[in-house]
């Protein structure tokens, strides 16, 4: 990727209902699409920040991509010299391997992602998903989590989303680790509070708090979003030095290119449990997701790459 030209798209897309988080309802993102072009061929990336993660913002990965006027080599140089553009540096991973990317039809196990839909669980159970996934709003009791544990016989997730203070912490991870069906309580405290200090690291999954692996300084379990997480060559070199880490791969609301990408990431990890890939269906009617939905996230071997990029709007 040391020459070669590359475009981008900038897309927007609407929740059909906004997604309900312990930081506030999210209406709509923007992504921004990237295809390069080398004498090896084309690759495909995405940049897709979340609301609540320290990365880039889509306005400011539009400046840098603007001011490297369609070259491919100065973009990848001036993303390489700095740990600040971590989106960017996912994305152009994905066009450098996406030979290799665009060939995965491997599948993972997916967990559910429950909304505040009461006939959600129903359906998620009736689907066959065995770890479901649950926000943890400011009107989320423990008891609500209870007899959700009664009427399921797998494994849940509960995402706080950097909503507790540190007393409600406490209370609800003294119930989480009392319950062996519940994984984990992930980002309860704010990114960079100190009270995660205290409240250790057994069942406790650092989500907005995990960016990157430079400098991290936590021996629990993890969130990896892999369209944030930067380069995904040192990432893997990464987790080969760590494999005994709990890894949890998720979503992070992207189109059918980061989802590719994002899955086939998550496969190269051999000990991660289910996968938080249950995105699909949840905004309008645009043509950006590609994938079959399901209790198993799978690549998908039917796309045709150059035409999803033609139908952009």
């Amino acid at each position: 990727m040391n020459d070669g030209k590359f475009e981008f798209k900038r897309v927007r897309r609407r929740f059909r209902r906004p997604l309900r988080t312990g930081m506030g309802p999210v209406e709509a993102v923007e992504r921004i699409l990237i295809q390069t072009q080398t004498e090896h061929g084309s690759g495909y990336g995405e940049i897709a920040p979340w609301p609540g993660f320290p990365t880039e913002t889509t306005d400011t990965a539009i400046e840098v991509l603007r001011s490297a006027q369609g070259s491919l080599s100065h973009l990848t140089a001036v993303v390489a010299a700095t740990r600040q553009l971590p989106c960017l540096a996912a994305a152009l991973s994905s066009c450098r391997h996406w030979d290799t990317i665009a060939a995965f039809g491997g599948h993972l196990p997916c967990a559910g992602l429950l909304s505040d839909d009461p006939a959600d669980f129903s359906k998620k159970s009736a689907e066959g998903f065995r770890t479901l996934k649950v926000k943890v709003l400011p009107e989320t009791t423990i008891d609500a989590i209870r007899s959700l544990l009664g009427r399921f016989d797998g494994t849940l997730r509960l995402d706080a989303n950097a909503s507790l203070d540190l007393a409600a912490a406490r209370t609800w991870l003294e119930f989480v680790r009392s319950e062996p069906r519940i994984q984990f309580l992930e980002q309860p405290l704010a990114v960079g509070h100190a009270g995660y200090a205290s409240l250790g690291s057994e069942k406790v999954a650092l989500d907005e708090s995990f960016l990157t692996p430079v400098g991290l300084e936590w021996d629990g379990p993890v969130v990896v979003k892999p369209l944030l997480v930067g380069d995904w060559d040192q990432f893997l070199a990464w987790r080969q030095a760590e494999p005994a880490r709990d890894a949890t791969y998720s979503s992070c609301f992207e189109t059918a290119i980061g989802r590719q990408g994002a899955l086939w990431l998550a496969a190269q990890d051999r000990v991660t449990t289910a996968v938080g890939f249950d995105t699909l269906g949840r905004f309008e009617m645009d043509g950006r997701d590609r994938h079959m939905s399901g209790p198993e996230a799978r690549g998908s071997l039917d796309i045709r790459w150059d035409q999803f990029w033609r139908d952009l709007a």
